[in-house]
């Protein structure tokens, strides 16, 4: 067997958090890791490669439970995507609308059980989101999701961070109504093993500097709301005096005069994730 992993530092090499592989092995049995005389998981480098491979096809939009088959076969032929995304994403709107907060609550469970965070995100909590916030006529519905999901995700990220021991890292965003996004941004790192460090919408520049300064954080992610070139140009001053590594996604302003140290995450959550992640360096 190549070099061991237990599940915790798997998890942080592979940012697939140990309730999600735990289900990939006992309820979809697409991964089947090693085994201490104790009973203890061990993970060895082929199993790396294999949630890699899992990842990429979760990432082309197919649910979990065809992933087995498209491995076996290695192939995309005969294996149209089934429409559960959509399903999952109809089920949550009807149960959203009906304000049932615990089987909500439920809903979300079960599929950051299945899925990691940046493809759930995605694939299902997004458009949800999108729909709810469309529905003008129904403002409370927007409300009553965004306001159970924030708690939810907040209440995942604080039991996530008990048993963290990795970078530390800063979040922040200019504007609360991309909170949300950023929170699961903070819980799929944290699934790295990330130490992340948030404090709410409402930092200014200059709290951000103070704030990786304060903690000694090595790294720094700001996600931009749409705002004024004004604006814009006050939070890359700050940035470039920060003695960490920078990433900024989102509306970013333009980032010509910006230092080495700052970097442009893409577009999509999952990409963003694996993008700060494999990103080498720390503190400067």
């Amino acid at each position: 067997m190549n070099e061991a992993y237990p599940i915790r530092e798997f998890a942080r090499l592979t940012g697939v958090n140990p309730v999600t592989l735990r289900a990939w092995e006992r309820r979809y049995g697409i991964i089947k890791p090693h085994r201490t005389d104790k009973g203890h998981r061990l993970y060895d480098d082929e199993h790396i490669g294999r949630v890699k491979n899992i990842l990429y096809w979760l990432d082309q939009g197919y649910p979990i439970r065809q992933v087995k088959l498209l491995m076996k076969d290695n192939s995309e032929q005969n294996q149209e995507q089934d429409d559960n995304w959509q399903s999952l994403q109809q089920q949550m709107i009807t149960v959203a609308t009906n304000l049932d907060g615990q089987r909500l609550d439920q809903l979300w469970t079960d599929g950051l059980a299945c899925y990691p965070m940046a493809i759930y995100y995605e694939r299902c909590l997004l458009p949800v989101l999108q729909h709810v916030r469309s529905q003008h006529e129904q403002p409370l519905l927007a409300r009553s999701f965004e306001h159970l999901l924030r708690r939810k995700l907040y209440t995942l990220i604080q039991q996530q961070q008990k048993n963290n021991d990795g970078p530390a890292l800063l979040l922040a965003t200019n504007h609360e109504d991309a909170e949300l996004q950023l929170l699961a941004c903070a819980y799929a790192l944290g699934a790295a093993a990330f130490q992340v460090n948030y404090f709410g919408p409402k930092l200014s520049p200059v709290d951000l500097n103070l704030a990786a300064t304060s903690l000694a954080c090595e790294r720094v992610w700001l996600h931009v709301h749409p705002c004024s070139l004004t604006e814009g140009k006050q939070w890359l001053q700050q940035l470039n005096a920060i003695r960490s590594l920078v990433f900024l996604s989102g509306a970013v302003p333009d980032c010509e005069d910006s230092a080495s140290h700052i970097h442009q995450l893409p577009d999509a959550m999952g990409k963003q994730v694996h993008a700060f992640i494999t990103t080498p360096g720390g503190d400067l």
